[in-house]
């Protein structure tokens, strides 16, 4: 299958804040901003069951790098005219590779340290909430994730009495709870944790918008890591989740599960 012919944006400024395609990205808890990036491009490639190709200007570390993100998570280098719309004027633009990691780099901003963009659906969580969150990032960070899970889950047990289940701070640390879900491997539980998110942020936003494209991508990413026995069981869940919320190409999406849930039903 072709790539998509919309190329991802990633941009991350001198002071180490990342945006791709102009939105805010925050990496999740205990990963690199560079693995985050390329995770978030790979639960992309598989949730669209294509190719993506991306553009990565780190005005940090003073480099460009134009790369394809392939369906089963391997990625490759591109030249720069493959990133480039037809008829698009040449530009040479040297590529560099990145260079190696740097203890001094400064740290990542966190979403709850910089201005919000007027369209974002996040809002700053309220104190004390807001201190304990940003300390269940930092134990996360630290590699102690069954901790940082017991304090989100602490949490949003809190918010979700206060405010609802579905209201935008309940949401924000249940994003959190899903990346640390990821990280410990625990995907059936993260599985759960992104369909809720996904129908919550379609009930709010709709099913094109970013955020509720990315809760769903994310959703497919854990159900791909599933083994083979717990895959399908969960396959109706994710066929569901797909017809409910129709976001951009989930028909490839629907067949590819599909069509791995016939191979799983034929071997087991």
């Amino acid at each position: 299958m072709n790539a998509t012919d919309a190329v991802v944006q990633v941009r991350i400024t001198t002071d180490g804040t990342c945006f791709i395609d102009d939105e805010f990205f925050t990496p999740p808890p205990g990963a690199s901003l560079n693995e985050a990036v390329l995770s978030h491009l790979q639960l992309e490639a598989a949730a669209l069951d294509a190719p993506v190709r991306a553009v990565i200007l780190d005005e940090q570390a003073h480099y460009t790098l134009a790369i394809q993100v392939n369906r089963d998570g391997t990625s490759e280098p591109l030249s720069d005219d493959s990133t480039k719309p037809q008829g698009a004027a040449q530009v040479d633009t040297q590529v560099t590779p990145p260079p190696g990691p740097s203890s001094t780099q400064p740290p990542v901003a966190l979403p709850w340290d910089e201005p919000l963009a007027p369209d974002r659906p996040y809002e700053p969580l309220p104190e004390p909430y807001r201190a304990r969150l940003e300390e269940i990032c930092v134990t996360a960070r630290e590699g102690r994730f069954p901790e940082a899970a017991t304090s989100a889950d602490a949490l949003i047990s809190e918010l979700t009495t206060k405010y609802g289940p579905t209201h935008l701070y309940t949401l924000a640390a249940g994003s959190v709870r899903g990346d640390i879900a990821w990280l410990m491997r625990d995907d059936r539980y993260a599985l759960q944790i992104w369909i809720f998110i996904a129908r919550a942020w379609n009930n709010l936003l709709g099913p094109t918008h970013k955020t509720t494209v990315r809760a769903v991508s994310n959703a497919v990413g854990c159900w791909r890591r599933l083994p083979s026995t717990h895959a399908l069981a969960a396959g109706d869940e994710v066929i569901s989740l797909l017809q409910e919320i129709p976001i951009p190409r989930a028909e490839p999406n629907l067949r590819a599960i599909r069509q791995r849930l016939q191979r799983l039903a034929a071997t087991n």
